[in-house]
């Protein structure tokens, strides 16, 4: 008798209400101070649902966020370099004829070009974000947690299986119509 009761509560709401939703921090906050009381099984079972409703199709972690600003670490790294050199050089290549009438000698310079090979070490910055800790970790604006995972607050409160389990438990959801 009592899980008809249940069932009817939740035809009429769900029949009364086009577009359930949380207006403000602390709905959203009682809503999941409510379903971190849940018992384990209770919470598989809202994830299981969630999941098997859910149409978004997330494959990343875009959803999770930091509740603290981790920091980045400056490292300072080395590498070894190859770098190349023209040189250049004038050296005498011989002597040519030169003067009045070409009676005189004259040195003949030539030049030559060439390519070196040098080699260093190079020291350089690198940055890199920190790990978020795990205790620091929520769900991002817009989404809310249900058994470590997140999901928006329309999937948790549009869904038929959850809004059953919380009723039945003597929860009152007070929805906003929107």
């Amino acid at each position: 008798m009592s899980s008809v009761k249940v069932i009817f509560t939740i035809a009429i709401l769900l029949i009364s209400l086009s577009n359930i939703y949380c207006v403000t921090d602390g709905e959203i906050y009682a809503l999941q101070q409510t379903i971190n009381h849940l018992s384990e099984a209770a919470k598989e079972k809202l994830y299981h649902s969630l999941s098997a409703n859910n149409n978004e199709g997330r494959l990343d972690s875009t959803h999770w966020c930091c509740n603290i600003d981790p920091g980045v670490d400056a490292t300072a790294r080395t590498r070894q370099t190859t770098f190349t050199i023209q040189r250049h050089a004038r050296r005498k290549c011989g002597y040519s004829s030169c003067g009045v009438f070409g009676w005189s000698s004259c040195t003949r310079w030539c030049d030559d070009y060439w390519t070196e090979l040098g080699y260093g070490i190079e020291t350089y910055t690198t940055y890199e974000q920190r790990i978020c800790p795990l205790a620091n970790l929520v769900c991002c604006a817009g989404y809310i947690t249900v058994v470590n995972h997140c999901f928006t607050y329309e999937e948790v409160l549009n869904n038929k299986d959850i809004l059953e389990i919380l009723v039945s438990m003597g929860i009152s959801i007070n929805p906003t119509m929107g």
